[in-house]
C-alpha cells in the first residue's frame, strides 16, 4: 500500500518539473543556466535553483534569477565561476498552492559547458614577392587551462576580390590546425582577404569539446587603397549624405564609385549625385527621397586606377541609427498669471518611418533671456508625451525655451537631435519696452514745457544773467599810452 501511495504522489507530479535545463559558461567566469516551465505546472508555480560547485562546497541558492513575463524563475546568472576539474551539482525544485512540484537534479562537468572565447591577437604579415602570408595568434583565454597545446583551431580565409560582382566570395578552410600559426600560400596583392579563427579541445585536456566563438575578422591585402572614414547621415527627413576620404596609399588617379542596396530584395544602385573634390575625385554622395526600413542597408565603395587594383570598402548600416532628428515642431507656451505656471506643448519631430509619440523622448531647456549663456534654470526629459508644466519662480522675468528630441523606442535614433529655435515667453520685455517708450516721450515734453514757461515768466533771465562786455575806453587807453609803460624799462637799462 505504501508503495502505491508513493507511485501515486509521483504520478501527480508528472510534468511539473522544469524542462530543457541548460548551462553555459562564457567570458571565462560567467555562467547562465536556463530552463522551461514544466508542461503541467500551474500558473502559480515558482522554481528555485540550488547548486554545489564541487563536493567540497556547500549547496547555495541562486542569487540572481532570470524571470519570465509572469515573474516565474526560468534561469539564473552566476559570476566568478571557477572551472578546474569540477563536477557541479544542480537542483531545481518548486512550489505551488495546487500541487506538489517534481524536483530536477543534474550533475555537470563545468569545463564541458564552457563557450571558449575567440583566439586572441590575430596577426597577418604578407610578402608580395613570395605570395605568402604568415598568420599567428594566441590561444583563447580560460581560467583553468594555460597550455597552448590543449587547443586545435579552425581557420577560414575568404577571398573578397570579387565582392563588387554580385557580392560573391570564395573561401578556403583548414579544418584542423594543432598549432597557433599558419602559412597562407595563395596571396595576391591585388585582392582583399578576410580571416577568422575559432578554437576547441585538442582531445587530451579539460577543454570544452564544442567549438568556441569566431574571432573578429581580420582583413588584409591591397592595404591603404580603400576609402577611409566612411560615414552617412540622414537629415531633413528624406535627404542623406555619405562622405569618405581617399585611401592613404591610393594612386593619384584613383576614382571611387558608391553602390547601395536598400534591402535584400533590391538591386545594387550607383550614386546619382556625387560630391567631388578639387581634383574631380568622388568623395561623397547626395541621396534624395530616402526611406528608412527595418533592414540594414548595404553600402559598397569600390575604385579604379591605371596603376593597380583598388581595395573596396563595404558596410551594412541601420538607416534609423544615422538619422539626425529634426526638433519638435509647433512648440507653444501658455502661462497662467494667477497660478504662475506655464504649459509647454509641442508635436513630435517628423520622420518618414514612424508616427507614434511613444517612440520619442524630449529634452527641455529653459533659461532667463538676460542670462542665455548661464546654467539653465530648468531642464527636463519627457518620455513619450507632448506637454510639460513649468513653474515660474519670477513672473517679471522673460524666459527662453529650447527643445530637442531623441528615440526612446521603435526604430528611431537614440542620439539627441537638433535644438529647436528659441521660444520666448514671460513679461519682462513688454514692461521694459513700455518704460522706455514713456521715458522717450516724457523727457522731451517736459523740456518743451519748461522752456515755454520760463520765456513767459522771465525766469530764464534770472537763471542765466548776461555778463557785461569790456568798455571801449579800456582798449583805447592801452593803445595811446604804450610809450608811458615802456619808459621805466628804458631808464632801468641805463
Amino acid at each position: 500500500q505504501r508503495g502505491r501511495d508513493i507511485l501515486s504522489v509521483f504520478a501527480g507530479m508528472n510534468g511539473t518539473a522544469i524542462e530543457n535545463f541548460v548551462c553555459v559558461i562564457f567570458n571565462v567566469s560567467f555562467m547562465n543556466c536556463t530552463w522551461h516551465v514544466g508542461r503541467t505546472a500551474t500558473e502559480d508555480t515558482q522554481y528555485f535553483l540550488y547548486w554545489r560547485p564541487s563536493r567540497k562546497d556547500d549547496v547555495t541558492e541562486c542569487q540572481n534569477y532570470i524571470k519570465d513575463n509572469f515573474g516565474r524563475h526560468t534561469g539564473c546568472q552566476f559570476q566568478n565561476v571557477t572551472i578546474e576539474n569540477k563536477n557541479a551539482y544542480f537542483l531545481v525544485n518548486g512550489s505551488s498552492s495546487e500541487k506538489n512540484i517534481q524536483p530536477y537534479e543534474k550533475r555537470i562537468l563545468l569545463y564541458q559547458i564552457e563557450k571558449l572565447t575567440p583566439p586572441l591577437n590575430v596577426t597577418v604579415n604578407c610578402t608580395e614577392a613570395s605570395h605568402t602570408c604568415s598568420i599567428w595568434w594566441q590561444p583563447p583565454h580560460t581560467s583553468h587551462v594555460k597550455k597552448s597545446s590543449c587547443f586545435k583551431y579552425e581557420i577560414v580565409i575568404e577571398n573578397k576580390a570579387d565582392a563588387e560582382k554580385n557580392n560573391e566570395t570564395t573561401s578556403k578552410t583548414k579544418a584542423i590546425i594543432e598549432k597557433n600559426s599558419y602559412l597562407y600560400e595563395s596571396f595576391s596583392s591585388g585582392k582583399k582577404y578576410s580571416i577568422k579563427i575559432r578554437a576547441t579541445d585538442v582531445g587530451f585536456c579539460l577543454v570544452s569539446p564544442n567549438w568556441g566563438e569566431w574571432s573578429t575578422p581580420v582583413e588584409f591585402g591591397m592595404n591603404g587603397s580603400a576609402i577611409e572614414n566612411f560615414s552617412c547621415v540622414i537629415y531633413n527627413i528624406f535627404l542623406m549624405n555619405c562622405t569618405w576620404q581617399a585611401g592613404r596609399d591610393a594612386p593619384a588617379d584613383t576614382q571611387y564609385f558608391l553602390y547601395w542596396q536598400k534591402s535584400r530584395e533590391d538591386n545594387l544602385m550607383e550614386c546619382e549625385f556625387y560630391i567631388k573634390d578639387e581634383n574631380c575625385r568622388n568623395m561623397g554622395c547626395i541621396f534624395q527621397n530616402v526611406s528608412i526600413g527595418t533592414e540594414k542597408t548595404y553600402f559598397l565603395v569600390n575604385g579604379s586606377s591605371k596603376d593597380s587594383l583598388i581595395q573596396f570598402h563595404d558596410e551594412h548600416i541601420d538607416l534609423y541609427k544615422i538619422e539626425k532628428l529634426m526638433p519638435p515642431s509647433n512648440i507653444t507656451v501658455s502661462c497662467d498669471e494667477i497660478k504662475n505656471d506655464c504649459i509647454i506643448q509641442w508635436q513630435r519631430p517628423q520622420i518618414s518611418h514612424s508616427n507614434k509619440d511613444m517612440c520619442f523622448k524630449y529634452g527641455i531647456n529653459v533659461n532667463y533671456k538676460d542670462n542665455l549663456k548661464g546654467k539653465p534654470i530648468y531642464t527636463s526629459i519627457q518620455e513619450g508625451e507632448n506637454s510639460n508644466v513649468f513653474l515660474r519662480s519670477n513672473t517679471r522675468k522673460k524666459y527662453v525655451l529650447k527643445m530637442r528630441a531623441a528615440g526612446s523606442a521603435c526604430f528611431v535614433n537614440p542620439a539627441w537631435g537638433e535644438w529647436s529655435a528659441p521660444v520666448e515667453f514671460g513679461n519682462e520685455e513688454i514692461l521694459s519696452s513700455l518704460i522706455w517708450i514713456l521715458l522717450g516721450v516724457a523727457i522731451p515734453l517736459m523740456a518743451i514745457i519748461t522752456i515755454f514757461f520760463c520765456k513767459r515768466t522771465g525766469c530764464w533771465k534770472a537763471a542765466f544773467p548776461q555778463i557785461p562786455g569790456p568798455k571801449p575806453a579800456f582798449f583805447t587807453c592801452a593803445d595811446t599810452n604804450s610809450e608811458v609803460y615802456s619808459l621805466p624799462i628804458f631808464v632801468l637799462n641805463m
